[in-house]
């Protein structure tokens, strides 16, 4: 769109499939929505999503196309491309500052901002991402069935990771890219229990061709032979705007959450990988669901956008201990 609204019913930041699960659901309750999406989702690198039922194997840029040509079915809601670079508690609401294209005021926010993965410095580590190198075992872990797989990382939480892989694989072994890898000994026993070989060394490189893996190469030159590749070194939930709204976080660093998505500040909700739970697309959209209908119903018998319909009344009036005794 060319012109932002300068206020709105609810506004949504994040376009991946929790921010437009929410935005559709707000526009099906008829609510002015502006989503704001800075076009960088977590998945951008994958060539596949799986589990999301009926769209089995789709690009995930397409899933995303295909969300927001759905969005077109509610002309109450609009898409903008860019960066939220600030959130303010108002009387009105929020007011929401849009990098490079000024201030919008929404009476509600939906926060779907995700997590960054920390990404492997490794050379040819982006020429096999997404192809034969994934960081979720749960999305990508039937790919690597009868696979020989290496799992690159260096925290304590790796040996778990990598026992779990054994679902799926033929052969697991554990590069550990550190000369510190945190691994004890009782952890080295038991992996060695399952057959899960640790190799300690520095990662160089990894080797093959158009996307296909065939080896990690390490500093000193030899190489473990792996057709696949999981790693897990860690990943960052994008709160620092939630944060500084004054909203909560859970134990793991996730936004903390209700049942109905809303966060520990008024008006705002939040869903998807910044949330507490599974970080599955699926799962995300469903958050986004809940997220959305939650935001729209809580407008129930408040002013609204002027170019949208009114709200129904608030339900709340019509509890029984609300209703007048009729003798």
């Amino acid at each position: 769109m060319d012109i932002l609204p300068s206020a709105v019913d609810a506004l949504v930041v994040g376009g991946g499939p929790a921010g437009l699960s929410a935005a559709s659901w707000l526009g099906r309750h008829r609510r002015r929505t502006l989503v704001v999406d800075a076009g960088q989702p977590r998945n951008r690198f994958a060539d596949e999503v799986h589990g999301v039922l009926g769209h089995e194997g789709i690009d995930p840029a397409e899933l995303l196309a295909r969300g927001r040509r759905e969005l077109d079915t509610y002309p109450h809601v609009d898409v903008c491309a860019g960066t939220v670079v600030g959130l303010t508690s108002t009387a009105a609401g929020f007011d929401v500052e849009i990098e490079g294209s000024g201030t919008v005021t929404a009476s509600r926010l939906v926060l779907a901002t995700g997590v960054r993965d920390e990404l492997p410095d490794i050379e040819g580590f982006l020429d096999h991402y997404g192809s034969s190198v994934f960081h979720c075992p749960s999305c990508d872990g039937y790919a690597a069935r009868d696979h020989t797989v290496a799992v690159l990382g260096w925290g304590e939480h790796v040996p778990a990771f990598a026992v779990g892989l054994l679902d799926w694989a033929a052969t697991v072994r554990v590069v550990t890219g550190a000369e510190d890898p945190d691994i004890t000994p009782e952890q080295r026993r038991r992996l060695a229990e399952r057959g899960i070989e640790v190799v300690d060394g520095e990662v160089a490189a990894l080797e093959g061709q158009d996307g296909q893996l065939s080896a990690v190469r390490l500093a000193d030159g030899s190489e473990v032979h792996a057709t696949m590749a999981f790693f897990s070194i860690a990943h960052h939930p994008v709160v620092g705007l939630a944060v500084g709204l004054g909203c909560d976080l859970a134990p793991d660093g996730r936004l903390s959450v209700d049942g109905q998505r809303r966060t520990t500040v008024e008006g705002v909700y939040a869903a998807g990988d910044v949330t507490p739970g599974a970080q599955l697309v699926s799962v995300a959209a469903a958050e986004g669901t809940l997220a959305g209908v939650a935001c729209a119903t809580s407008l129930h018998g408040r002013r609204t956008a002027a170019e949208v319909p009114a709200p129904a009344p608030d339900p709340e009036a019509l509890a029984p201990e609300h209703v007048p005794d009729a003798g």
